[in-house]
């Protein structure tokens, strides 16, 4: 068994996981290999074209890939695909880090939200936006500054006992793709062989990773501008309703337990609305002017 810690938790593996911490051999959560059998469940509450919800249990699966069950945030059990070569399980790998821990912890209480966060050292920065809008590129070149990261793709939110949000350390990597990569290389370590099959590259952000949670100050939701369309890059505040509607959008919960927990899940995100400076960064999609996107971001946190 491997033993790791992540997002606050105790998780022992029989299936190895590069690039996490190192954790304890007392595990709140295990991953196990086994038999899964969505195609058993006779009535499910939420269903989707690789998902089906059914009581405490969560199932996924991906064509030529495998099946996943993730049982009362406890336990996930991990059936690869019979056809798969040794080498090609590691394929298995970005999806267990990214949608399958993102719905264990959603069964754990936490709010999960799609993104990326860094310490400034007063508390944590986040950032949101959809798929390919550059979050783990911001958070990786923020890193690059001297900002310790927090967590990447998935943000895991709790509240303390005064009713503030509180993220909690993820993986001390970020998924970049090739052209990210080739922007930070000298300064951080590419974790071989793990690509994701969107062709994504696991990036070491381990040598000033946040190991402790960390009080949540700001979060941006980031909006991609094109260089022609004349937008300048900036940062906007947003309305109530509109900050609400965002971190729904951005919830892991909105997607696949829209029937089950959408309450829950709605008050969550309110709560982080009336706690959290939220606003709109607008950024140009080039990297050339990556580090004015950093200026930006340093002079709105007042840093």
């Amino acid at each position: 068994m491997f033993n790791y810690k992540v997002f606050g938790l105790e998780i022992s593996s029989e299936i190895e996981l590069p690039g996490m911490m190192e954790g304890s051999d007392k595990p709140e959560v295990k991953i196990i290999q086994g038999e899964v059998d969505p195609f058993q469940v006779s009535k499910a509450e939420v269903e989707g074209d690789n998902y089906l919800v059914n009581g405490d249990d969560v199932y996924l699966w991906w064509d030529d890939i495998g099946k996943v069950k993730i049982s009362k945030g406890e336990l996930i059990t991990v059936e690869s695909d019979k056809d798969l070569e040794s080498s090609d399980e590691l394929n298995l790998i970005p999806f267990i880090l990214g949608p399958v821990m993102a719905l264990l912890l959603h069964q754990r209480g936490f709010l999960v939200l799609h993104g990326s966060a860094v310490n400034t050292g007063t508390g944590a920065v986040a950032f949101l936006g959809h798929r390919g809008n550059g979050k783990s590129t911001t958070a990786i070149h923020l890193y690059v500054e001297g900002y310790p990261l927090v967590a990447d793709d998935i943000l895991a939110i709790k509240f303390d006992d005064e009713g503030l949000p509180v993220v909690y350390p993820g993986y001390p990597h970020v998924r970049l793709s090739d052209e990210a990569y080739n922007q930070v290389k000298d300064y951080t370590d590419i974790l071989t062989p793990i690509r994701t099959l969107v062709g994504k590259v696991f990036c070491d952000a381990s040598h000033q990773f946040s190991p402790e949670p960390v009080k949540l100050e700001k979060i941006y939701v980031i909006e991609k501008v094109q260089p022609d369309s004349g937008a300048t890059m900036g940062i906007s505040v947003l309305k109530s309703q509109e900050n609400l509607i965002d971190l729904i959008r951005h919830s892991v919960a909105n997607r696949i337990f829209q029937h089950t927990t959408q309450k829950e899940n709605l008050i969550s995100c309110a709560q982080l609305v009336n706690h959290v400076d939220v606003k709109r960064l607008e950024i140009v999609h080039s990297f050339t002017d990556i580090h004015d996107m950093v200026r930006v971001i340093e002079e709105d946190i007042q840093i």
